[in-house]
Formats: structure tokens, C-alpha cells, sequence
């Protein structure tokens, strides 16, 4: 079923409140305040019943200008706008201000509805609605009906909810498909349950006993419980509104603005990169760097506005634009904003948003501009690009980066095979993808380091590989090696024997470097299981400047077989060790260390290091009585 929520909007003390409780029977002023001075103060909520017998959520604003910032906090989750204007005084600030307001946030159904009709003449009517008419030209009501009501008289409430049944028939449903999201718009404590939070449902669907998270300060909480018009309800969809009961949470830890959404869903921010409007009648030009008041879903932020390619935006133009918040906040790619000054507090335009996530931006700069471009009107796969080139180094799933940046999940995962076709993105496996400039960044480093390991150990195989995960600098070594597997793929590198080398490297001997290699075996092949002590015979016989590349590279070959820290054996003793022990192992239930040592003819030292190694490498099981191969 469609959800949908419908608000108020107009001068205060113009009939909006009256208006809700003639179509509904609820009253929505609330505070003690409210009924004192007569106004709305805070938002108020109820429902209706449309003729079709759809069932709609109803938000009043209030209308005095003291309290714009209260009716900012309602119309955000707007689908559809009662401009509500009193037949007796016509037009007024705060109608113009509202009807800005709706316009900014993209609210694109409504109905305007003319209150008091019963104090005015006929001749006087239309000449209201001519002014209205006059008002709304250019604007997403110039086509909408103009519908005159008279609450005390009961006239014209019907042709209303029938208007208000038509629009709400004709307009889409909100996106159930992404991960939920709801902005707080009241939060109070209820006798026997705890703490309450109240709002319109944005997006995704929100079921009782799911775990959530509070952002922005990413809290993990726990939903026992949702109302839905005071109904209990196993799940809420998206354009309904719901209270919710978090009753882990006191009250004073929620805030009207803060967002309860799926974990790990939205990513607090300094910073938004937006389009920015001026309106056509604001009083005052916007300058690079002014302070300013934004308004997103429920949240009043303060922040200031880099004008990224001027000085300063004129009324009526648009520019691209960094907001830089004094606070962090969590927003999605295409959210609507409004902006006001920070003094005098007015209206002054809004926009939309385009990055929810950016990195800082440079002004007056040609790549700047074209990455703006590409987040207001890029195809898929150019956003896609963009995002993945943008993070940079943080190896976001796809997954994650529909989220992060609203991308449509369901297409993304098509749109990077298509980019890594194009050799665009590569994969790294587990759904993360690299660019191609990244991934260049990457082969140049290893390429830099490997070469210069070549030139000072030109007797080694390569670099160990956990010193060539080192050396490349990131964090996690999965992402490490998939990008070293792509670099052997694209014949950059080897990997060979747990070494690193670059893919041209073969280790070549010099005439004098080979009579120190072959003596070397030769002499550990004379000492057979009586092996000689590395470190000794190193000092004794070559010298050890000489000895030690000449040696790690005979280690490397595995012509020798490093035992422990102290001995190493030739590679023939090594295999005829190995040989006799599966020998053994045929006649025996179990070999003991006794007997291997006698049987190999050698001492108990070099006995335990043997078969020590041959644990290690899996070649053998040390039992109670012995050992077994494995």
C-alpha cells in the first residue's frame, strides 16, 4: 500500500490547526502554550481517512515566524503541501516564506486551500484568489486547485479530502528497498515503556525488535516496539509515520534531529557538497564563507558555505557549493536542504545534496568543478567511478558505497562489472573494488621498493612477503595481497617460495660469488649430519660481508635447509633425513627419538631438530610415544 504524509503550511493564524481537526477530529496543538495564545508552536500530528479509504498522516506546521525553524523540522517529510491561506487576509509573510520553503525541499503535490471564507464576500474571494493565483505562478502549485473551506460552516471539506484522495493516488511510492531511515522530530517519555521517538519513516521498512543505530552519534539501540497512528505494528514502510519505543535510551540522550537508521547505513559528516539556490527574492546576496543556518530533515545545523566556483551567489542563481558544518551530521545523495542567514534569520535558498560523504574541496579549481558535474548529473557508471577514485585508500564494499553515496543497490554491483570490463575498476574480491589511478599508485610503490631491494640483496630471491605488506603501508593484508595478486596477473611481480621479486628479477652470480657458493656446499655436504654452525663458519672461512647474501640465496634455493637459529644441513642429507624416517614409519607404530638418532647415525641435537622441522612443515605428528607421519 502507498504511504503518504501531508502537511500544513501558511501565515500563522490562518486556520491550519482548525483546518486538521475539521478533516481528522484531532486536535493537534498539544502544549498548554499552544491553547493559551492560540498559535502552533510545536509540530502537531494526526491522520485522515481519504474517501478511497486510504489512510494518510497529517503533520501541521506552525505558521508564526518565531517558528520556522519548528515547521523546517515537518516539512521535510512532506509528500504533499496544504498551502493554507485565510480568505480575510489574503497573502502574508509567512505565506511566501512557507511556499519558498516547500519549493526548496521538492515537495511537488499540493493543494491550496482558502480558510475564513465564511467573513468574506464572494467579489472579495476571487479577488484573493487571483493574488494566490499570481503567488503560485512558476512554483509547484501553479496548476494545483484552489479549494475554498469553511470550517465553522463545514463547506468545501469534502471537494478537499476528495482533491487530497486524487493527489495522493497519483504519486509514487516512497523506496521500501533501501535501508531504513528515520529522522526524529519528537522524542518524550512514556509511563511504563520509556523513551518515545516520533517521525516520518524517509526510506526502507522498520520492523519491532530490530537492531538500529542512533546517528549522529552512531549509538546501537534496540526497537521493542512501533505505533503506526496508534496502532501496534510488527513493521512501518517507508512515508508513514511512526513512534517507536527505545526503551534502553533515556530521553535526554535523543535530540530532535538525530536519525535512528539500519547500522552501519549513514556516515557522519563534516562537510556536504551541494548544488546551491539562491531565491529569486531574497534580501541578500549569500558571500563565500558566510555563516548560515541549514536545515536537513529535522536537524538545524550551523555551518558555513564554500562557494566553489565565485564569491558570492545573487538571488535567483545557483552554484555548486561545500557546506562545512560545526557539527556532524548524516545526510543521503539527493537530500533537499534549506538555507537561512545566521543573522538576520531569514530564508534565503537551499538545494540539494550531492555528496553526503566528500573529502574537502579546493575552490576555483577545474578538477573540482568536474567532480561537482559528475555528482549532479553523472550516469551510473561515472558515479560509480567517481566514488570508488574518491575513496581512496578506505576499500569500501560496493555495498557500502550504495549507501554511502545513494546509489542504487541493485544496479551497482552490473555497473562495477561493467567498469572492470573497461578495466576502469579492478576487484579485490569480497565486493571491493580499486580504481585504475589507485591501483597505478600502488604498482609504482612496489615496483620502487622491490627495485631498490634487488639492487642492494642482488643474491636474494625477493623480499619476504610480509616485509613487501609493510612496505606497501596499508592496514589490512587481505587488501594487501589481492592487490599484489593483481600485480602478479598484470606480470609486475612474482611470488615465489614466500618471496617478493619484480617480475623481470632472476638472481645472477658472479664468477667470485659462485666459488664462495660452491664451497660452501661443498663443505656442508662433507659435514653431513655433524652440520657446521652458520654464524662460525661464516666468520672462519669467507668472511662475513661475503658469506651472508651468498648464503641466504643457497637458503632461498633450499640447496641448504635451515634446522634452527644455529644449524642448517646440504639438501641431500636433508631428503635422505626425510626418506629414512618414512622407512622407519612403515615397520613401527610410532618412532621415538632414540631411535631415529641411532638410526640416522647422529647426535641427540640434531636428531630434535630434524624432526622439530618436520613438524613444522607438516611432514610429521609428535605424539606421547613418539612421532607418526601426518
Amino acid at each position: 500500500m502507498k504511504h503518504v504524509i501531508i502537511g500544513t503550511a501558511g501565515h500563522v493564524d490562518h486556520g491550519k490547526t482548525c483546518l486538521i481537526k475539521a478533516l481528522t477530529g484531532i486536535d493537534t496543538d498539544r502544549l498548554k502554550e499552544e491553547k493559551k495564545r492560540g498559535i502552533t508552536i510545536e509540530l502537531g500530528f494526526a491522520y485522515l481517512d481519504l474517501p478511497g479509504g486510504q489512510r494518510v498522516g497529517i503533520v501541521d506546521v506552525p505558521g508564526h515566524e518565531k517558528f520556522v525553524k519548528n515547521m523546517l523540522a515537518g516539512a521535510g517529510g512532506m509528500d504533499v503541501a496544504m498551502l493554507v491561506i485565510a480568505a480575510d487576509e489574503g497573502v502574508m509573510p509567512q505565506t511566501v516564506e512557507h511556499l519558498d520553503i516547500l519549493s526548496i525541499l521538492g515537495i511537488s503535490a499540493g493543494v491550496i486551500v482558502l480558510t475564513k471564507t465564511d467573513l468574506v464576500e464572494p467579489d472579495f474571494l476571487e479577488l484573493v484568489k487571483e493574488d494566490v493565483r499570481e503567488l503560485v505562478k512558476g512554483t509547484f502549485l501553479e496548476n494545483a486547485p484552489i479549494l475554498p473551506v469553511s470550517v465553522y460552516e463545514k463547506e468545501g471539506l469534502e471537494a478537499l479530502k476528495t482533491a487530497l484522495g486524487e493527489i495522493c493516488a497519483s504519486l509514487p511510492e516512497r523506496k521500501a528497498t533501501r535501508r531504513f531511515r528515520l529522522p526524529a522530530d519528537r522524542v518524550f517519555t512514556l509511563k511504563g515503556f520509556g523513551t518515545i521517538l516520533t517521525g516520518t519513516l524517509m526510506e526502507g521498512r522498520l520492523n519491532k525488535e530490530q537492531e538500529a543505530m542512533l546517528y549522529p552519534e552512531e549509538i546501537p539501540v534496540k526497537i521493542r516496539s512501533i505505533q503506526v497512528h496508534g496502532t501496534a505494528r510488527e513493521t512501518a514502510w517507508a512515508g508513514e509515520r511512526v513512534a517507536v519505543n527505545i526503551p534502553d535510551k533515556k530521553k535526554e540522550e535523543i535530540n530532535r534531529g538525530d536519525v535512528l537508521a539500519t547500522k552501519n547505513s549513514l556516515y557522519p559528516t563534516y562537510m556536504l557538497d551541494v548544488k546551491a539556490d539562491a531565491l529569486k527574492h531574497a534580501g541578500h546576496k549569500i558571500k563565500n564563507g558566510s555563516r548560515v543556518h541549514i536545515y536537513h530533515g529535522t536537524s538545524e545545523l550551523l555551518g558555513k558555505i564554500i562557494l566553489i566556483d565565485r564569491q558570492e551567489l545573487l538571488p535567483g542563481e545557483s552554484a555548486y557549493a561545500q557546506l562545512r558544518l560545526e557539527q556532524t551530521a548524516v545526510a543521503r545523495k539527493g537530500d533537499r536542504f534549506v538555507l537561512r542567514f545566521y543573522s538576520p534569520v531569514e530564508t534565503v535558498g537551499g538545494g540539494v545534496i550531492l555528496d553526503a560523504c566528500p573529502f574537502q574541496k579546493r575552490r576555483r579549481d577545474k578538477k573540482s568543478l568536474q567532480v561537482f558535474q559528475i555528482l549532479e548529473s553523472g550516469t551510473q557508471e561515472e558515479l560509480l567511478e567517481l566514488f570508488v577514485k574518491e575513496s581512496w585508500g578506505k576499500f569500501f564494499t560496493l555495498e557500502e558505497l550504495a549507501d554511502r553515496f545513494s546509489l542504487d543497490r541493485s544496479q551497482v554491483k552490473n555497473t562495477a562489472d561493467r567498469l572492470a570490463e573497461k578495466k576502469i575498476l579492478f576487484c579485490l574480491g569480497q565486493g571491493i573494488y580499486i580504481h585504475k589511478e589507485e591501483l597505478k599508485t600502488y604498482r609504482k610503490k612496489t615496483e620502487e621498493f622491490l627495485g631498490q631491494f634487488h639492487k642492494d640483496y642482488p643474491l636474494k630471491e625477493g623480499m619476504g612477503i610480509e616485509e613487501a605488506r609493510s612496505r606497501l603501508g596499508l592496514k589490512d593484508s587481505g587488501i594487501t595481497d589481492q592487490i599484489f595478486a593483481l600485480l602478479k596477473e598484470q606480470k609486475v611481480i612474482k611470488i615465489e617460495n614466500g618471496c617478493t621479486s619484480k617480475k623481470s628479477f632472476h638472481v645472477v652470480v658472479k664468477e667470485d660469488e659462485d666459488a664462495i657458493m660452491q664451497g660452501i656446499l661443498k663443505d656442508y655436504l662433507h659435514a653431513g649430519y655433524a652440520p657446521l654452525t652458520t654464524a662460525l663458519y661464516g666468520k672462519e672461512h669467507v668472511g662475513q660481508k661475503k658469506f651472508q647474501p651468498v648464503f641466504t640465496s643457497l637458503l632461498n634455493k633450499k640447496l641448504l635447509i635451515r634446522l634452527d637459529g644455529q644449524y642448517c644441513i646440504h639438501k641431500e642429507y636433508y631428503e635422505n633425513a626425510r626418506q629414512v624416517f618414512k622407512e622407519m614409519a612403515k615397520t613401527r607404530h610410532f618412532v621415538t627419538l632414540g631411535e631415529y638418532r641411532d638410526t640416522l647415525g647422529c647426535s641427540r641435537k640434531i636428531a630434535v631438530a630434524l624432526l622439530e622441522h618436520f613438524d613444522k612443515n607438516g611432514f610429521t605428528r609428535k605424539t606421547e610415544e613418539g612421532r607418526v607421519l601426518k
